[in-house]
């Protein structure tokens, strides 16, 4: 399985310099104890740990993941500070673990339960061994003369780009009878093998996009499906083992060998073994957490965090065993009529994995009306929200995947830092955009669209929505019916309609009429309700599904009430003076709307500077 010859040949001049720099340095390791290597090792973990605060970052994440989320303060900074110390030893022994004599790698190398899995391997069956970034994995290799009656004795691995260093360290691999598959050559061999039984190591668990989506310590992520693959490959002569090692000294390991994982007979669920996998290797490695190698981002979210297929399988193992949800942050418009607008956007995201849960950022006097909706988890106000979010009651939940920054609060994104490493999506308009993973390019030149587009727009850069609706008339009042006037706006007095023209419309409506407004215009509604002689309900953003259900109409000016009105299913009458009706009519059937376009339309203004408003032309007839 080694490099060929002609790929060397062909390497760059600074690649074969790469390769004499390389082999001049494992001739001055051939002369080195391994104790002073793993000392230097651990020297170098603790430069690295004072250098990389990006690293110490990644590294917190994961260990409140594989520990405890409830982890903070000093207990989570040491554990970090002797997790980086740990992998950095590790990672320096893995170089001279190839060069050591047998003499040097019985004094540093224990190995544990290999007797039951030479047995198997030697009578034909293929033993499967799950590996784990952890502890210095490059003694699975090296230990291949311990285990003679196994004929063969192979491992998976991801070649390197320099092939001058590729061959060098391809050389050491199988020095001592360990053969080696690349993974950019394909399964032939590897199911050759299973075919004709041994041993054959594959690092389980790393994270794949193509892979299974599966809990692995209680939080889900992509995984490699292959050591599923190759297991039913087997026929049912194979075995999975979870493999592990773990460092015992300065300069010492067990390589433990005796962790058989059960597959039920007959199994033939990837996501279901991949399952098994994960749980066997997550148990192996909370024996030595510290030994995990942990500074790589190991449930990094990408743009697909949400797979365009899941299976069923997937999905019940999903609901079943993740104790730490996927976390997404939307730090939502200030304007409520436009975080409204999110609510497809939100809805969408939650049906996307059964493990999604929403965070929203948003100004204080919208936090009673977001906490009423199902599908959000936890709600903080703009002011201070770091505070708020690592509260307990939020922190237990685990670190966060993803931010949705729909709001161009400076303040506020500089805060959420401290949250990182999270996946960061926006729009390509933004003044924040800069630090945007995604962006979000809105079209420009074409007819124009509903506000709510915009947002699932940004949406279909991670996923395909389901096209679910804005309404869900199940909130609202299944008892209420009549009609409703709504004549005061949230967005000023630009959008109003003239005092005759709604005592002519209740006239027509009849006696079966109420007005309705919100509290901060309470004074205004009840004395013009009694001088139209009908009932006043004063209600907030949160109430106003009490009030309002599938069976009223409501007629109003722009703003709020529309867009809270429709949401529980309520028919709406709504005259747009300032904004584009295209743009900002109420989501869902049955609604109408009147505006009259004018030179100055829209103005998105909050008050009128003409000498005749453009609501004054819009008639009774009109709205009805």
């Amino acid at each position: 399985m080694a490099t060929a010859p002609d790929s060397v040949s062909k390497a760059t001049f600074s690649q074969k310099a790469g390769g004499f720099v390389y082999q001049v340095f494992c001739g001055i390791l051939r002369l080195l104890d391994i104790r002073l290597i793993a000392l230097v090792g651990r020297c170098i973990g603790y430069l690295a740990w004072l250098a990389f605060p990006e690293r110490r970052r990644i590294v917190a994440r994961n260990m409140r993941i594989v520990v405890d989320p409830m982890l903070r303060g000093r207990k989570l900074s040491a554990l970090v500070r002797r997790n980086i110390v740990r992998t950095c030893m590790n990672m320096a022994c893995t170089l001279k673990t190839g060069l050591m004599t047998d003499k040097e790698l019985k004094r540093s190398v224990n190995v544990i339960g290999g007797n039951q899995f030479e047995d198997r391997a030697a009578q034909g069956q293929c033993i499967v061994a799950c590996i784990p970034h952890a502890g210095n994995w490059e003694i699975l290799a090296r230990i291949r003369p311990y285990f003679a009656k196994v004929k063969r004795y192979g491992s998976m691995y991801r070649r390197l780009d320099n092939p001058v260093l590729e061959d060098m360290v391809l050389r050491g691999r199988t020095r001592y009878g360990c053969e080696m598959f690349s993974n950019k050559k394909g399964l032939k061999e590897v199911f050759r093998l299973a075919g004709q039984g041994g041993m054959l190591g594959v690092l389980s668990d790393q994270f794949t996009q193509q892979g299974v989506f599966v809990p692995y310590f209680g939080k889900v992520t992509g995984t490699t499906p292959l050591p599923s693959l190759i297991y039913k490959r087997c026929k049912g002569n194979g075995h999975l083992l979870a493999v592990a090692t773990r460092n015992t000294g300065l300069g010492k390991w067990d390589a433990v060998l005796n962790n058989y994982i059960s597959i039920p007979e007959g199994e033939t669920s990837s996501a279901r073994i991949t399952m098994a996998v994960n749980d066997a290797l997550a148990e192996v490695q909370r024996q030595s957490i510290l030994d995990g190698f942990w500074m790589h981002h190991r449930w990094k979210t990408t743009a697909n965090f949400a797979p365009a297929y899941l299976d069923d399988d997937q999905l019940e193992l999903i609901r079943q065993h993740a104790t730490l949800p996927f976390r997404i942050i939307l730090c939502l418009p200030e304007a409520f009529e436009d975080a409204l607008l999110t609510i497809p956007m939100l809805r969408e995201l939650k049906a996307s994995r059964p493990d999604i849960q929403l965070n929203l950022i948003t100004p204080e006097e919208q936090i009673p009306f977001w906490k009423t909706q199902d599908y959000v988890a936890h709600v903080v106000s703009t002011r201070n929200p770091i505070r708020q979010m690592e509260a307990d009651e939020q922190y237990k939940d685990g670190p966060y995947d993803v931010l949705y920054m729909l709001s161009d609060n400076r303040k506020v994104f500089r805060s959420l830092q401290a949250l990182l490493p999270m996946y960061i999506s926006g729009f390509a308009a933004s003044p924040l955009s800069r630090q945007f993973r995604k962006k979000c390019v809105l079209p420009v030149g074409e007819p124009p669209e509903h506000k709510s587009q915009d947002y699932l727009r940004l949406l279909r850069l991670h996923l395909k929505p389901k096209g679910l609706p804005y309404a869900d008339p199940d909130q609202g009042n299944a008892d209420a019916a009549g009609n409703f006037i709504a004549p005061f706006s949230t967005l000023g007095s630009a959008d109003s309609w003239e005092d005759a023209k709604w005592k002519e419309l209740v006239q027509q409506l009849g006696s079966n009429t109420t007005l309705l407004a919100l509290q901060r215009d309470e004074e205004a509604a009840k004395v013009m309700a009694e001088r139209l002689g009908i009932p006043c309900s004063i209600v907030q953003p949160e109430t106003v599904s009490q009030v309002l259900g599938a069976q009223c109409r409501l007629y109003a000016v722009d703003g709020l009430l529309p867009q809270l009105a429709a949401l529980v299913g309520c028919r709406c009458h709504v005259i747009m003076a300032s904004r584009l009706t295209a743009v900002y009519a109420p989501l869902g059937d049955g609604h109408k709307t009147a505006s009259l376009h004018t030179p100055c339309h829209p103005c998105y203004r909050t008050s009128c500077d003409q000498q005749q408003s453009c609501t004054s032309s819009i008639s009774v007839a009109d709205i009805l």
